[in-house]
């Protein structure tokens, strides 16, 4: 007589929901057990877990247009001085749109994990140190005292490679990951989110961001205009005292000379006033000059409005302990009727046996 043919192994459970009830209840006292096991893992987890919040600080840049019809409203009144404007509205600026990638660059990372700032219990300590010791499981931290080692990350040089441990790159990463800025294209405005391991400090970086970001496009627009400036003013004190030196020499001789009548004395006073000339001239050209360089400073210098300034954020972002043992709770209970299941089945002998008389 042949032997039965075996029952497919997904036939070995019934999943039915009367089935499952039963099973659960029969087995209720170590479901119970697994689900409570589950339950404390996931307290035990929610509270070890590192809290984080998140602060936000909102600010709408100036566009174009204004800076360069204010130039244009001078241009007309400027005419009347001297003064040549036609060419100011040529500003090379950093789109609004690029903003988000000045945040995510190294240089601002290397800046931000130097700068100083105060956790809650009002101690002082940089970012790269409260990152550091945050990184590390939080348990540990219990049985140790706060950081306090004063470590300082390098400086970007222009020019220069910056050379990074392994410990300093992966703090660099982690800020570039904890600083985010967006920009709505239809409003113009841009939002810099922080979030850090302490309530205070994620309001201070937030605010270091906002006043980085600000300073980046400041410098970026008026460098040509400041350097234009640093030149016209060196060269407008030299002009100035070349003038005020050839004034002395003119007026010393006029003084020296007011009776002479001879061909020589008139040449020399001629080459005296010539000098002059050209001496009052060269300055009043550069101070022409100067004060345009002055203008276009002041138009190109851009103007950021704070819409939303950064506040300490009174409740964290995460973790939500109460989804978090939630779920571990219901993955417990999940596992429980699970093994139940299998137990009333022979799982387990069964896939053995079946497995063995395939191999024979």
């Amino acid at each position: 007589m042949p032997p039965p043919n075996p029952i497919p192994p997904k036939l070995w459970l019934d999943l039915s929901v009367e089935n499952i009830f039963q099973t659960a209840w029969q087995g209720r006292v170590r479901l119970v057990k697994i689900t409570a096991f589950f339950g404390v893992l996931g307290v035990i987890v929610a509270l070890l877990t590192q809290p984080e919040f998140t602060s936000e600080a909102r600010i709408m840049p100036e566009m174009n247009g204004g800076s360069t019809d204010m130039v244009k409203r001078l241009a007309s009144v400027a005419g009347f001085a001297g003064l040549d404007l036609s060419d100011a509205d040529d500003v090379d600026a950093v789109r609004p749109d690029l903003y988000p990638n000045v945040l995510q660059s190294s240089p601002f990372g290397l800046y931000l994990l130097n700068q100083s700032v105060t956790v809650q219990e009002n101690q002082s300590t940089t970012v790269a140190n409260l990152l550091a010791y945050h990184t590390n499981w939080q348990f540990l931290n219990w049985f140790r005292s706060e950081t306090s080692s004063n470590s300082r990350f390098p400086t970007q040089v222009s020019g220069k490679p910056v050379r990074l441990t392994k410990q300093q790159q992966d703090l660099l990463d982690d800020v570039g990951q904890r600083i985010s800025a967006k920009l709505d294209t239809r409003s113009g405005i841009i939002t810099i989110t922080a979030q850090m391991p302490d309530a205070n400090v994620a309001a201070n970086v937030a605010q270091l961001a906002m006043a980085y970001l600000t300073n980046y496009v400041t410098s970026y627009r008026t460098e040509k205009a400041r350097q234009d400036l640093q030149f016209y003013t060196q060269r407008l004190q030299e002009a100035r005292r070349r003038f005020q030196t050839a004034q002395y020499v003119a007026f010393q001789y006029n003084d020296q000379h007011k009776y002479y009548v001879v061909q020589a004395a008139t040449m020399e006073k001629q080459r005296i006033e010539s000098e002059l000339a050209i001496a009052q001239t060269v300055y009043t050209e550069l101070s022409r000059q100067f004060e345009q360089a002055k203008l276009k400073v002041q138009e190109r210098t851009p103007v950021f409005k704070v819409l939303e300034p950064a506040k300490v954020p009174l409740k964290r972002t995460s973790p939500k302990r109460t989804v978090l043992v939630l779920v571990y709770t219901g993955t417990g209970l999940l596992v429980g009727l699970a093994s139940l299941m299998m137990q009333q089945a022979a799982f387990l002998p069964r896939l053995r046996a079946t497995l063995q008389s395939s191999s024979t």
